[in-house]
């Protein structure tokens, strides 16, 4: 795979601005310069989260420079309905999930590990997009992005007996004596459980982990692993 920058077809049909970067775009925390070119977005509009693996929702209702000069910003997710701010979560590995409600128009962006996943951090994002907006869950379009597939992320039994509990054979499967749990599906469940249509629910379901040419992963390099940046705005 030779693109910088993935895009989610159901969101494209809406004009949206949005992607998920791949290794091509290098470590955005170490540069952010092949991103913008690629892009065409100013990294000056973006929304940096301090993500705790948490699931709370940072409400970002001022210009990115304001938002960014708040003290606290340990958030796991983000919601905006301004055109003057770009959302964004780092992953290499966990999930990325896109948000976007046609009308009344406003956008929604998580991050979401096994404990945010576990949490609900994507229902969280979810809620406050109704709350702040009033956007109704049946017209919200979600974009999980690429993460972390079963087939890499065998887990122990402190992660593998919650999910299945919770969500049960669907989302867990055992390799011989092998624990896996699949993260994109389980927020797939989430956003279905609070409302979204599962027509409008799209993921592209590439593993961080398999694909070294195309992604960094936690999983496979560790401590010094780089990270993709997923984005989403409404300019």
């Amino acid at each position: 795979m030779n693109k910088t920058i993935l895009h989610s077809e159901l969101l494209e049909r809406y004009g949206v601005e949005h992607g998920f970067s791949t290794r091509l775009a290098g470590d955005v925390l170490g540069s952010l310069r092949q991103w913008e070119h690629k892009s065409g977005l100013s990294r000056n509009d973006l929304i940096w989260l301090n993500q705790v693996h948490g699931s709370d929702v940072l409400v970002a209702d001022a210009p990115a420079a304001a938002v960014m000069a708040r003290p606290d910003l340990s958030y796991d997710a983000a919601v905006s309905d301004r055109e003057d701010v770009v959302l964004t979560v780092r992953t290499a590995d966990c999930v990325p999930v896109l948000l976007f409600c046609p009308q009344p128009r406003a956008a929604g962006i998580v991050h979401a590990g096994w404990r945010g996943t576990l949490a609900g951090a994507v229902t969280s994002a979810v809620s406050s997009m109704q709350e702040h907006y009033g956007c109704r869950p049946e017209d919200i379009l979600a974009a999980i992005g690429p993460c972390i597939q079963p087939c890499c992320y065998e887990v122990g039994a402190e992660v593998y007996e919650p999910f299945m509990e919770r969500f049960g054979s669907e989302v867990v499967s055992m390799v011989g004596s092998a624990r896996h749990v699949h993260l994109a599906a389980t927020n797939r469940l989430w956003l279905v459980q609070c409302g979204l249509a599962v027509e409008n629910i799209e993921t592209i379901e590439f593993c961080t982990c398999c694909r070294q040419d195309t992604f960094f992963s936690y999983r496979r390099e560790g401590k010094t692993a780089g990270r993709q940046i997923a984005y989403i705005g409404l300019a």
